[in-house]
């Protein structure tokens, strides 16, 4: 091996790649305020000069009125003549903390918006904004006034009755013998209108379920969430059989695919993204079932490194389309709610080089990221996986991705009455358009990515974003769906699982599969990053039990599910945990038999670095795999010191893109290893590509470091090889306090 011969070699280059700066906490102010400040131009734009029409028209400084102004076909269709700009902001205004102008908000709702205009509208659009948006609102104004905000104690679930009669109106569009919805509905008079589409996409078709099940956890009635998971399993009846993949387009009277384009943008996205969010908020693992088999067949045929490709469903060895859409800029960050961090990492990566290029990411763009439809309606979805990604790693390269898309908004966007869509990015001209999802999403992820816990009145930790970024919370899933009215049996009744099924039912990557989280750490730590809820069922422990445990014991980070550190089982007996951090050494039989025991599995990476993976389906007994759960806790604890002793320097701390040693000696060729550096210490690449260091290379065996040397060794000025096991890579280098190179 060139590594072992690199004994003898005279010389060593280190090649590094620079780290990105972090952020100061006063710059991170800076921009959260400036979002603050661009939200209200917004939406003081919209309630000054456009109010109470759907939405604002920002060139002509006024509202957008369907029938009067120039049609936009089908956009249009989600015009409803009820406020929508308003509906749609509502717990934005929450979340930013403006309890004033969100009860004022509300009440405006309650005493002006009307649900009955004789107008046609898209069934989809009007679920996840304007149900979704009731529904956001309501959930933030009964948790804030739980809080004891004052702005919210006059609220009594008047948002609810408006929330409930939106779904009334909606219901009719599921009333055929699929179960898939019509694409579109009167608002007025149901499905009595003109000519009917008897064609809907699957996104169309498939994002509904996280509305109306809180609508039927809510009311008590079980049509909603019913007619919902008839219209997902119809879907999911239709995928091909061998592929796992579905289409863009489906008959709602046949179930057949009218277009087999299959991709995870445009006309399918939020399906793939409501089949994993309805298992996160209600626990439900027949749709975790579902997001697995489509996620393989999506990493199978549909990634093409970091690009996802359209293919056809039927036959997905080729491409069925040369360009890619914008909508599929989410599918970063639900990969980071799934826990595959590093194609993530890689496809977010491609996607901001597309925007850097043009300043926003168009409509479309080619497999050589040229402009294909040069539209930019500042669409969230970019910024959306930025969050998540800068939730799920702290990497300070995302804050500053989020500083760019700041900057390009204010300085190519913004007019006088709020912000302008892009009409074509190669001019930078403007289009007389603010749609509603500027301030539902754009502005909440950008002011949700630059805050810290402390500027938050609600605890995002504790909601799920619907596909409009509307917060639904994770304590619905204590309330029962309601009996339908065709059957005495709950829907949910296949929820739980035999533990020799849990393989097909993990809640992240296949242990076998490490996640790369681009080369930024020594050891890379991948877990499910949802709560495995019903994980253990018989025979290990009864399933109702243990589902009541679960829901008490998991608590949502901003980017999944995690459990608290404590150290109480869940009958709450305590005890003492068999292995800690700094006792850990991975080349103990023993601690690798007990980490197994746990659910953690230890695997060598092909970068000389360490995966530390947990999977509670793997652990001997539910017992153990708390004990495994707590422990990873640990170790991301240990991971975070390790951090901060570097400082805001380098050492890794920062650091994106993998970093290699370049061996340069007459005595061996010529030969570059992909490293982890460590998370502290000085960085070797400063704000060079590379840096050079030379000396005498020396492999140090007897004490692997974790003593301290013997100061007659003369290690002074070389470079010292030490083997892996017995001790933490921090204490090695403690000891030895030289300039270090793990070998395996």
């Amino acid at each position: 091996m060139a590594l072992k011969n690199a004994v003898l070699a005279a010389c060593v280059s280190l090649v590094l790649v620079a780290v990105v700066g972090a952020i100061t906490r006063a710059e991170k102010q800076h921009y959260k305020n400036k979002v603050v400040e661009m939200f209200f131009h917004a939406y003081n734009s919209y309630m000054n000069f456009a109010y109470p029409a759907d939405e604002l028209m920002p060139l002509s400084c006024k509202g957008r009125v369907r029938g009067v102004d120039r049609s936009r076909g089908s956009v249009d269709e989600a015009l409803g003549s009820f406020s929508l700009t308003l509906i749609d902001s509502l717990d934005t205004l929450a979340v930013l903390g403006a309890l004033d102008e969100f009860s004022e908000a509300i009440q405006l709702v309650l005493r002006d918006v009307r649900y009955d205009s004789d107008l046609v509208v898209s069934v989809f659009e009007t679920n996840i904004r304007v149900l979704g948006g009731l529904l956001g609102a309501h959930f933030a104004a009964v948790a804030l006034k739980e809080k004891g905000h004052h702005q919210l104690s006059w609220y009594s679930d008047q948002l609810l009755e408006k929330a409930e009669e939106v779904g009334q109106r909606l219901l009719p569009a599921f009333n055929t013998s699929t179960g898939l919805p019509y694409p579109k509905i009167n608002l007025l008079r149901g499905m009595e209108y003109g000519d009917v589409d008897k064609t809907t996409c699957t996104a169309c078709a498939g994002t509904n379920i996280l509305e109306f099940a809180a609508l039927s956890r809510l009311t008590g009635n079980a049509a909603y969430e019913t007619k919902a998971r008839r219209s997902m399993e119809a879907i999911w009846m239709a995928r091909h059989r061998g592929h796992d993949l579905v289409g863009t387009t489906i008959d709602i009277n046949n179930g057949q695919w009218t277009r087999k384009d299959s991709g995870v943008g445009a006309g399918i996205d939020s399906y793939y993204e409501y089949c994993l969010k309805y298992y996160i908020l209600l626990g439900d693992t027949e749709y975790l079932h579902r997001f697995n088999k489509h996620y393989t067949a999506i990493k199978k045929y549909i990634s093409n490194g970091p690009l996802l490709v359209d293919v056809n469903m039927a036959a997905p060895n080729k491409m069925s389309r040369s360009f890619m859409d914008s909508l599929l800029a989410f599918w970063p960050g639900l990969q980071v709610l799934w826990g595959d961090i590093g194609a993530a990492i890689h496809t977010h990566d491609m996607l901001y080089h597309v925007t850097q290029r043009h300043n926003f990411l168009p409509e479309a763009f080619t497999l050589d990221f040229k402009v294909h439809w040069g539209q930019h309606p500042l669409r969230p979805e970019f910024i959306e996986s930025t969050y998540f990604l800068y939730m799920a790693t702290g990497d300070p390269y995302y804050l500053d991705v989020g500083k760019t898309v700041i900057d390009n908004l204010n300085e190519h966007a913004r007019v006088y009455c709020g912000f302008a869509g892009i009409k074509d990015v190669k001019l930078n001209t403007h289009e007389d358009r603010m749609d509603s999802f500027v301030l539902a999403e754009t502005f909440k992820y950008l002011y949700l990515l630059f805050s810290e816990e402390e500027d938050l009145v609600l605890d995002m930790d504790d909601f799920v974003f619907n596909t409009e970024a509307h917060l639904f919370p994770l304590s619905l899933a204590t309330s029962p769906l309601p009996p339908s009215p065709s059957s005495t049996t709950s829907p949910s009744s296949s929820v739980y699982v035999n533990a020799t099924e849990s393989t097909d039912q993990s809640g992240g990557p296949d242990a076998a599969t490490p996640t790369d989280v681009g080369g930024n750490e020594s050891v890379v730590m991948t877990r499910p990053l949802v709560c495995q809820k019903d994980s253990f069922a018989a025979p290990y422990i009864q399933a109702d039990r243990y589902r009541r445990m679960m829901l008490q014991q998991c608590t949502v980070s901003r980017f999944g599910i995690r459990p608290p550190p404590q150290r109480k089982r869940s009958d709450g007996s305590v005890y003492q945990s068999r292995l800690s951090v700094s006792s850990l050494d991975f080349s103990d039989r023993e601690q690798l038999s007990l980490l197994k025991d746990m659910g953690i599995v230890i695997q060598a990476m092909s970068d000389g670095r360490v995966q530390i993976s947990h999977t509670m389906q793997l652990a001997r007994n539910q017992e153990d795999a708390e004990e495994g759960w707590y422990l990873m806790q640990e170790i991301i604890k240990a991971m975070d010191a390790q951090r901060a002793m570097g400082g805001g320097g380098g050492g890794g701390g920062g650091t994106r893109e993998a970093k290699q040693v370049w061996i340069l000696s007459p005595d061996v060729e010529d030969d570059k290893i992909a490293v982890g550096p460590a998370l502290f210490g000085p960085d070797l690449g400063g704000d060079k590509d590379y840096q050079v260091a030379a000396g005498l290379v020396i492999l140090e065996e007897s004490s692997k470091a974790c003593s301290t040397l013997p100061g007659d060794l003369g290690l002074s000025g070389k470079i010292v090889l030490i083997p892996r096991g017995g001790c933490l890579f921090v204490q090695k280098v403690r000891f030895s306090r030289i300039n270090v190179i793990m070998h395996q």
